[in-house]
C-alpha cells in the first residue's frame, strides 16, 4: 500500500510543520503531530499542505510537492538542473520541469538515482532564483 504523508507551510509563522493527523473541515483543516504535541487549526488559505511523492531521494530523504532538487541525465551527467518538485496534470504523477519546459515524471529521475533534495519553494526561493 502507498504511504500517504504530508506536510504543511504554515504562512503567518513561516514555518514548516509534519502532519500525522489531518481533518478536513468545510472551509478548516484541523492538523497535528504527536512528536512535537502540537495541534493547528488553520483556514484553508493560510496553509499549504504538499504531499510525500512516495519516493526518496539519493540520501534517503523523502521527497514532498514543494521540494527542489537537483539531479542529473544519465546521458548528460555534467549538467546539473535544479527544480520545484510538482503534481503534473498531464501526467498524473509527481515530477519536475526541465530549463526547456518539458515535464518529466519523477520516477524517470528517480530510477537512475542522479537526484537529492536541496531545499523547498518556501524556505528556499533562493535555490531556484540562482538557477536562472
Amino acid at each position: 500500500m502507498r504511504e500517504i504523508k504530508f506536510r504543511a507551510w504554515l504562512k503567518e509563522e513561516r514555518k514548516m510543520v509534519n502532519v500525522e493527523t489531518l481533518f478536513i473541515g468545510i472551509n478548516r483543516l484541523c492538523f497535528g503531530n504527536s512528536k512535537t504535541e502540537d495541534l493547528f487549526f488553520r483556514d484553508f488559505e493560510e496553509v499549504e499542505l504538499m504531499q510525500y511523492t512516495g519516493l526518496k531521494d539519493k540520501n534517503g530523504k523523502e521527497i514532498y510537492e514543494g521540494d527542489i532538487i537537483k539531479y542529473k541525465f544519465p546521458y548528460d551527467r555534467r549538467l546539473n538542473h535544479i527544480s520545484p518538485v510538482k503534481f503534473l496534470e498531464t501526467e498524473t504523477s509527481f515530477g519536475v520541469k526541465d530549463r526547456y519546459g518539458n515535464e518529466i515524471p519523477l520516477y524517470m529521475i528517480t530510477t537512475n538515482n542522479f537526484f537529492e533534495v536541496i531545499g523547498n519553494i518556501y524556505e528556499n526561493k533562493n535555490l531556484l532564483e540562482e538557477n536562472k
